[in-house]
């Protein structure tokens, strides 16, 4: 099955730039005035931080990472509470990027890429994993959201 051309972390690059362009362009809403918007940077960091577990999850089973075939279904560490961890982190990371801009508009990023992610990605990589793993992966799904 052939993955889609353009890849997640473009599209988080590109709603984060569009947010930054509309933040600074457009009339500006603050909907985080500061100091509070700074709680973003902790928002964002979380995000990351779940980047990291989730890769480091990916490493200890020596399986692949990104659009690549998997060698084995993973549904331990943070693949018991979500079955997109990647997703989430980017989605969360995106969530305190727009914290820390504060203005309304900012939070076009999360949100784009969201459904962006729902509708083009994650579909895809649920039929990949039914052909790759079968009842094993649809067991799985019955048991863990896709987000949280």
């Amino acid at each position: 099955m052939k993955s889609p051309k353009i890849k997640p972390p473009i599209i988080a690059l590109f709603v984060i730039t569009l947010a930054l362009i509309l933040h600074y362009s457009s009339p500006i809403i603050k909907i985080i005035p500061k100091p509070y918007n700074l709680i973003g940077i902790l928002i964002g960091f979380s995000g990351i931080y779940l980047v990291y577990i989730a890769k480091t999850t990916f490493d200890k089973h020596k399986t692949s990472f990104t659009f690549k075939k998997p060698t084995r279904l993973l549904t331990t560490g943070i693949y018991k509470y979500t079955r997109n961890p990647m997703y989430l982190s980017i989605t969360i990371f995106l969530l305190g990027f727009s914290i820390l801009l504060g203005s309304l508009v900012s939070f076009l990023a999360p949100i784009l890429f969201f459904l962006i992610i729902n509708i083009f990605f994650i579909p895809f990589e649920e039929r990949w994993l039914t052909e790759l793993f079968g009842k094993d992966y649809l067991e799985y799904k019955k048991k863990v959201r896709r987000w949280i």
